[in-house]
């Protein structure tokens, strides 16, 4: 396995930060490059997405221009905290207000502040605070919603899961920060569009080479 030289980096605060580990320079990114999106906070690391990084980038500046124009208020019915309310949608979904989605997909309506997702049971979520503010928020999903117990050692059922859930990590990002993640998700958004508008213009035997 090749080892990580290049990062690209999310800061949060002094000891957090969002963290994408490359093994190619930035510059070579692709459309299909995939590698996973970290959070270290607290001295753990966890996987936030596992997609293609112009995907998830494409999401992230979505997300925060919606945010910075405060565009991304909380839905009225979403009063207790969103991962908590996403584990009791996923469980039963049947009170749930429902929103119909630019890709026909009908689903909650507190997808719509939804970010990233991971196959470790984390989502990330982007929204804004009655004040304005821009809160970033990693949640975990029950991790035997879709399982059989008897092929799980460490099964736990829903309702004992649930009575002790909490974020896993919640913060206020600042509109400097904000701006600075948006110009950097851009900036890799470009990279990965320039590089396949050149490579499309390639001959094939260049491009394979």
């Amino acid at each position: 396995m090749k080892k990580s030289t290049h990062w690209i980096n999310f800061s949060i605060d002094k000891h957090t930060k969002i963290s994408i580990p490359l093994e190619d320079p930035i510059e070579y990114l692709g459309p299909a490059y995939q590698e996973n999106i970290l959070l270290f906070y607290n001295k753990h690391k966890i996987v936030l997405s596992d997609s293609t990084i112009y995907h998830d980038m494409m999401e992230l500046a979505k997300s925060l221009k919606k945010a910075l124009n405060q565009e991304l208020i909380l839905h009225s019915s979403i009063i207790k905290d969103i991962g908590y309310l996403y584990n009791e949608y996923h469980y039963d979904d049947a009170n749930f207000t429902k929103h119909t989605f630019s890709n026909g997909f009908i689903g909650w309506v507190g997808c719509l502040n939804h970010l990233w997702e991971s196959l470790s049971h984390f989502n990330s979520w982007i929204y804004n605070a009655p004040d304005g503010s821009i809160i970033f928020e990693v949640t975990l999903l029950y991790p035997y919603m879709y399982c059989e117990p008897e092929e799980e050692p460490d099964y736990i059922s829903y309702e004992e899961w649930i009575k002790t859930y909490k974020p896993y990590f919640i913060t206020t990002i600042s509109k400097e920060t904000a701006l600075q993640w948006l110009e950097q998700a851009e900036r890799i958004i470009k990279i990965v569009e320039d590089n396949q508008k050149r490579w499309d213009s390639m001959p094939k035997e260049d491009v394979e080479s």
